[in-house]
């Protein structure tokens, strides 16, 4: 069926009187209306043209989204596909709730934008199901481009016909496409080529349906027809191409792939075993030993059952070299396929020949391919989700406000670095200190030092590094009564020392050393857990999963977009916020952030929301999708301290009267308690229409009124996090008890530092019961085996409070 075409193109509103010029000179076009003179298209034209003068831009970022009302029509004409439709049928959703989705962002609109403040819109769904469709509609597009593409190409090639082309424009993914467009590539390298140059090809066809032909009389003085031998087997290739590039056989084989289970099947290399005794005392790393992957030496599994962690450990051993990986069909595939093929023409003889050809050259490899493909697409997302639900987890760690906080990087060579800030995050002092690790010494000037800064500061909180040296130096502050009277927190410093060398580091604190940068950072991580990662690349955090064997496009595009949505979800204060922040906020970027910063230092800083519209570039797009995550905390607006968009103020100043609150009171602590008191019998639903509103956003403007106050962050996680009693994994048997914090949870089970080295893995069978730690938690584990020659291997106990 024809698809129905959609203009491509963004716009500011929805129903404008350009649109309606604009279906109505589609309508004439596509009926073809002999009524229409050349006059009358030139009334629209004009009609047109008088309009766009009415409309105009706020900033070059609007001018870009519209474009000429010709080109709008003009792609128009390219459009082969309903998006909305094929949206619809990958991800299982209602047409109509696809189409306005892509509405939505084809107007601008950012996924937090939508997530908050257009839920009703897309029928409430969560931020992690509009990411998957965000991701799909991307594949979408790609998808449509593609299709025109091979339009185009047939087109050239003079295959177009009118039934191929309604069979492209039925495909609704690459799969399908590739089903239909196989059979029309050129291969003129392929055997069948060659042999079809030779001048058999009518003689393969004749024979194919049922021809008696004598193959003998085809030979000649020709080198590649010189015996009956080589005829056969030119006549074979040519009926094999036959077979594999019929569409109907393309159907059956497709029909009978989703019928069947395959099983994949890994085995140790020759050449990894050769090596390995060739070699017998060599060390081989991580990434070549192996021994890595000896579970995988002698190892199949159903399809259906491989876990997407296995199919990303097979595909490096296979890239490696170590692992042969093959994928197993079962026999009653070419068998079915036989007896289908047979139905088709009427040479039983080369039907049989042919496909059995066909099928070990092309068929059989091209499952498999189509097999580890969706097996590795599969593995990936799985992998990239895992990464991004630790990422998000990681990044809303509980932060620590309004205390003086001591960053400590611990090292032995290079000494204990020190980083000083105060409850606003600004550097106070930073120094190095060289503390005897090795052994006790009472007088270790080092101690004094550290007591006398920490006194200075009036320091309130240590943030220890987990790194090199972190357990030795936990084991000094206690032995020298330093973490005495001052709580000591281990912090995650994956990511602090890439970030230290980096150009924003450089540009935070100029001509300062990295490892002084690094120290501050991990006392800033105590503090704003949030505004402190972010300036790290994500995939530097330490939160994911064979997270080096996923398209670095694929993750950097998944992480970018769950950094944006942690950030945009949680807001920032327009007046303190770093240009790391500001960028990620929803409808901002680097420049943008950059606009923003020197507008405040200019002006003394933002008094309103509706300032944000001065600053040069950002437009009225722009701002409707920022407002609503930047506050304003102390300003003249009271809303502006909100979650409300301005959208919605006067909506929820018609219901703070409504229900007899004063707005300007708002920031008061009393404020929640009575909006509380006086909203607990409200009906939403009504009150949504007496206020001429939808109940999403009702809901969100008493969500806003109920929210308290902040209040400064109890310290309540202080405790010792390790075992005091085991510290270096020497110390381990099996057995052995140990406390330790669960740093990355993958779908095998989790990764836990116990401050022994290595973290150790608890498997998912041995979590024990329904729990299921996560990111963060203190977890007591009993330990299964040691370090060497494997992976620690651990049990788990409980998890602490």
């Amino acid at each position: 069926m024809d698809c129905p075409k959609r203009v491509p193109i963004k716009r500011k509103l929805q129903d404008t009187e350009v649109d309606k010029v604009l279906k109505r000179t589609r309508v004439k076009k596509t009926e073809n209306i002999e009524k229409s003179s050349k006059n009358k298209k030139d009334s629209e034209t004009v009609k047109i043209k008088r309009v766009r003068k009415k409309i105009k831009t706020d900033d070059e970022e609007e001018s870009m989204k519209n474009t000429d009302v010709e080109s709008q029509l003009q792609n128009d004409d390219n459009k082969y596909c309903n998006e909305a439709e094929i949206l619809s049928f990958e991800e299982k959703i209602p047409q109509d709730l696809a189409q306005k989705f892509i509405n939505l962002l084809n107007e601008g609109c950012t996924l937090p934008f939508i997530a908050r403040y257009r839920k009703n819109v897309v029928d409430y769904l969560k931020p992690d199901r509009l990411q998957e469709l965000y991701e799909s509609y991307q594949k979408v597009i790609q998808f449509s481009k593609k299709v025109k593409s091979v339009i185009e190409t047939l087109k050239k090639s003079k295959k177009l016909t009118p039934e191929i082309e309604q069979s492209i424009l039925n495909s609704r993914n690459l799969s399908e496409l590739e089903f239909v467009y196989a059979p029309l590539k050129s291969n003129s390298l392929s055997l069948a080529e060659r042999a079809r140059k030779l001048g058999i090809e009518p003689f393969a066809v004749r024979s194919l349906n049922g021809e008696q032909i004598d193959l003998s009389r085809l030979c000649n003085d020709n080198e590649e027809l010189s015996t009956f031998e080589k005829v056969e087997s030119h006549v074979t290739h040519i009926v094999a191409d036959i077979i594999y590039k019929d569409t109907r056989v393309l159907t059956e084989m497709r029909s009978l792939k989703e019928q069947t289970r395959f099983t994949i099947q890994s085995n140790q290399t020759k050449s990894s075993t050769k090596g390995k005794m060739e070699e017998e005392n060599k060390k081989y790393d991580s990434k070549s030993d192996p021994e890595t992957y000896k579970i995988y030496f002698d190892w199949k599994c159903p399809m259906h059952f491989v876990k997407s962690y296995q199919t990303l450990a097979i595909n490096r051993g296979e890239d490696e070299k170590v692992l042969s990986v093959k994928v197993i069909i079962p026999d009653w595939f070419y068998n079915r396929l036989e007896r289908y093929c047979l139905t088709l023409w009427k040479s039983s003889y080369w039907v049989r020949k042919g496909l059995n050809d066909a099928y070990n050259r092309l068929i059989k490899p091209w499952l498999s391919r189509q097999v580890r493909s969706e097996l590795t697409a599969a593995a990936q997302k799985e992998a990239v989700k895992t990464f991004t639900a630790n990422l998000e987890k990681y990044l809303l760690t509980e932060p620590v406000k309004n205390r003086t906080i001591a960053g400590l990087d611990p090292g032995f060579k290079a000494g204990c670095k020190v980083g000083i800030i105060n409850a606003n995050g600004e550097k106070l002092d930073a120094c190095t200190i060289y503390p005897d690790l090795r052994r006790h010494n009472e007088n270790d000037n080092a101690a004094k030092q550290l007591r006398a800064i920490l006194s200075k500061y009036r320091v309130d909180l240590i943030g220890l590094g987990n790194g090199t040296a972190c357990r030795e130096t936990e084991s000094w502050l206690k032995s020298h009564y330093i973490s005495e009277n001052i709580p000591v927190i281990i912090v995650p410093e994956q990511g602090a020392s890439i970030y230290s060398v980096s150009k924003e580091a450089q540009k935070e604190h100029p001509d300062m050393d990295p490892n002084l940068i690094s120290a501050l950072s991990i006392a800033r991580r105590v503090l704003d857990p949030l505004a402190e990662l972010i300036k790290v690349e994500p995939k530097n955090l330490g939160v994911g999963l064979y997270q080096h064997d996923i398209p670095p496009k694929m993750l950097e595009t998944a992480l970018d977009a769950t950094v944006e949505k942690v950030v945009s979800l949680v807001g920032v204060d327009i007046n303190t916020a770093s240009q790391a922040m500001l960028r990620r906020i929803s409808g901002l970027n680097d420049g943008r952030a950059k606009k923003i910063i020197a507008y405040r230092q200019d002006n003394g800083g933002f008094t309103t929301r509706a300032e944000i519209l001065k600053v040069s570039g950002i437009g009225k797009i722009t701002y409707q999708q920022c407002a609503g995550f930047l506050k304003v905390l102390t300003g003249t607006e009271p809303l502006d301290a909100t979650i409300i968009h301005p959208e919605s103020y006067s909506i929820a100043k018609l219901f703070a009267k409504k229900i007899g609150v004063n707005i300007k009171e708002l920031t008061q602590s009393h404020f929640p308690e009575v909006v509380e008191r006086k909203t607990a019998g409200i009906d939403l639903l009504i009150t949504s229409k007496d206020l001429n509103t939808d109940v999403s956003t009702l809901e969100l403007i008493l969500s806003a009124f109920k929210q308290k106050p902040y209040e400064d962050n109890v310290i309540s996680f202080c405790r010792p996090v390790y075992s005091v009693s085991v510290q270096t994994s020497e110390q381990l048997t099996a057995g052995t008890t140990l406390t330790g914090v669960v740093r990355n949870v993958v779908p095998f089970g989790c990764f836990v530092d116990c401050g022994v080295g290595d973290n150790g893995l608890i498997h998912k069978s041995n979590l024990g019961g329904n729990q299921t730690p996560k990111l963060g938690d203190r977890v007591s584990v009993t330990v299964i085996s040691t370090p060497k020659p494997k992976r620690l291997q651990l049990k788990l106990d409980k998890i602490l409070n």
